[in-house]
């Protein structure tokens, strides 16, 4: 299999986009951002594709690469529950994180005000991540999560610092 440049790039064009064409949908107000349906089937495809190549390579040829495809699509199987189940409940006041691990229901809420610090990445793999007051990581999201461009919206409140500004700033 060879490389083909900018191949990476143009998945991550496709899923930006198809999650941007899901956010047209989005209600005002109170929305659910979660990951964009081409995200998620190309992983459930990846999976397959990847354990059925490795059992017949495995069968057929004996070969010992198929262990290794093997392998790697039973290892994106657990992931999969987590990706298709993840939701964050997004208003003004606070951001509801819900998801499976496993079987096992993860919730965890965070509210606006104890965000302090922001970093926010715009170029080739925009992202925008929230800190507490400690400087620890709350939550983030990439551009492929649909409802990024508000979320996007709702951090560049006042009271949240760009996180690069305060370094600066305590280091003078």
């Amino acid at each position: 299999m060879s490389y083909v440049p900018g191949l990476g790039r143009a998945m991550n064009d496709l899923f930006e986009s198809s999650a941007e064409g899901e956010s047209l949908d989005l209600p005002s107000g109170e929305f659910v951002a979660r990951n964009g349906k081409a995200f998620n089937l190309t992983l459930l495809v990846a999976s397959l594709v990847s354990i059925t190549v490795g059992a017949l390579l495995l069968i057929f040829l004996g070969e010992k690469i198929g262990i290794l495809f093997l392998v790697l699509g039973l290892c994106l199987l657990p992931i999969l529950p987590t990706m298709f189940s993840y939701k964050c409940i997004i208003n003004k006041t606070i951001m509801r994180e819900e998801y499976l691990v496993l079987c096992w229901r993860r919730r965890r809420e965070i509210s606006w005000s104890d965000v302090k610090y922001r970093k926010i990445i715009i170029g080739n793999n925009k992202s925008i991540k929230l800190y507490d007051t400690n400087k620890k990581r709350l939550i983030s999201f990439d551009s492929t999560t649909v409802g990024f461009n508000r979320i996007l919206k709702l951090a560049k409140r006042s009271w949240i610092v760009d996180l690069q500004k305060s370094f600066s700033q305590k280091v003078k």
